[in-house]
C-alpha cells in the first residue's frame, strides 16, 4: 500500500492503481512501479570510487523504496537525479568522505 497525503488526511491507497476521487482520477506514483524520488539532499564533503578513482558527488537521492545513491555531474557539466547515479556503473566500489582522505594525507 502506498500512502497519499490529502487535505483530509494520509490516506492508503494500492501502489499502482487508479481510482475515482469526486471528479477526477487519482494515479498514483507507482502506475509504472518506478521508485519515486522523496528527497535531494546536499554531498558537500562526499565522493564516490569507481574504479578505485574518486568522483566527486553533487548530491545523495532518497526514494520512497528507501535506497539512496549518490549523483554525479555528467561529462557535459548537466546534472540528472537518475542519470547521474553512480552505483549503476559497474566498476562503484562505495562512498568515502573526502575530510577522511585529508586526514590520512596530514598523518
Amino acid at each position: 500500500m502506498g500512502v497519499i497525503n490529502t487535505t483530509g488526511g494520509p490516506v492508503e491507497t494500492p501502489r499502482g492503481t487508479f481510482e475515482r476521487h469526486h471528479s477526477h482520477t487519482l494515479n498514483t506514483s507507482h502506475a509504472y512501479d518506478e521508485d519515486e524520488i522523496v528527497a535531494v539532499l546536499p554531498a558537500s564533503g562526499w565522493e564516490a570510487v569507481v574504479g578505485g578513482a574518486s568522483v566527486p558527488l553533487v548530491a545523495f537521492v532518497a526514494e520512497d523504496s528507501g535506497r539512496m545513491y549518490g549523483v554525479a555531474l555528467a561529462g557535459d557539466g548537466t546534472i540528472d537525479l537518475i542519470e547521474g547515479d553512480v552505483e549503476k556503473n559497474s566498476n562503484f566500489q562505495g562512498y568515502r568522505q573526502v575530510s577522511e582522505l585529508l586526514e590520512k594525507e596530514n598523518n
